[in-house]
């Protein structure tokens, strides 16, 4: 009896120092390849021991959201993105919706996640699309975790729209590119938000451009990121399926939070 009496202040020190401490909440942003830059944070936020309670994401953010979520540390995560056969992924396949249905993409996911549903994940874990018929915000914090993330990250005019019941779901960015506010609701005290925005000021080269830059000009003057800080890696402008870019986008990603790892321990606290 002494022996377990011995124990006990230390085991209740530490529940009360686990209940004490704030809550950590990541949004990542959407951005498509430069989603590689959300890995670099991650490493950082590791190397510091920075816990991470709650994650959201939008389009690439949510894939790295749900991965995370279901297990995946920043290792991993960059083993995926330099590793998967995103060429496969994207192959085209034109229909009247639009130009690639994704499927191989939404597969990885499912399989990546080993088929966890959302409200199953290691992590407490949201994913925000859009539905193109009632024009909301969809927040899918349960269900199938592939197929909300193949949704989140359908960019109108280029991946086909994901039918779900009585809506059509594309991708988040269009209300809400990096979700903050919905990582805030989810009850985290901190809220660490990834912004891969990098605005583009050349001359658009085919439709495809045209039509992603009309969307960007329409969602970047009324998006603003609920967080108590932003990290924005991105140093200049890659486009969104830029195998090129890869390297640079997660080099950027650790620079960007090694910057700002002070105020991040500072802002987290012991």
């Amino acid at each position: 009896m002494l022996g377990i009496g011995n124990k006990r202040p230390a085991a209740d020190a530490e529940a009360r120092l686990h209940q004490q401490r704030k809550k950590v909440g990541v949004a990542f942003g959407g951005g498509g390849l430069k989603g590689s830059a959300h890995v670099g944070v991650l490493q950082v936020l590791a190397e510091h021991n920075i816990p991470i309670d709650f994650v959201a994401g939008t389009s690439i953010g949510a894939a790295v959201a749900a991965l995370y979520a279901s297990g995946y540390d920043w290792k991993m995560l960059d083993f995926l993105f330099n590793e998967y056969d995103i060429d496969s992924a994207l192959k085209v396949r034109p229909n009247r919706k639009g130009l690639i249905p994704a499927d191989k993409y939404t597969d990885m996911i499912r399989t990546c996640t080993k088929r966890k549903r959302i409200e199953e994940m290691d992590i407490p874990l949201k994913i925000v699309a859009v539905d193109l018929i009632s024009w909301k915000k969809i927040i899918f914090d349960r269900g199938d975790t592939a197929l909300a993330v193949r949704a989140s990250s359908a960019i109108p005019g280029i991946f086909t729209p994901v039918p779900m019941g009585d809506m059509l779901l594309v991708d988040g960015y269009i209300l809400d590119n990096c979700p903050g506010d919905v990582v805030r609701a989810m009850g985290a005290d901190v809220v660490i938000a990834i912004s891969l925005y990098a605005p583009d000021k050349s001359e658009p080269g085919n439709i495809l451009d045209i039509v992603h830059r009309s969307l960007d000009i329409a969602t970047s003057s009324f998006q603003e990121i609920d967080a108590d800080i932003v990290l924005r890696p991105i140093q200049r402008h890659i486009k969104s399926l830029d195998k090129s870019g890869l390297a640079e986008c997660r080099a950027w990603g650790e620079q960007c939070a090694r910057e700002h790892i002070e105020e991040i321990i500072e802002l987290v606290g012991s």
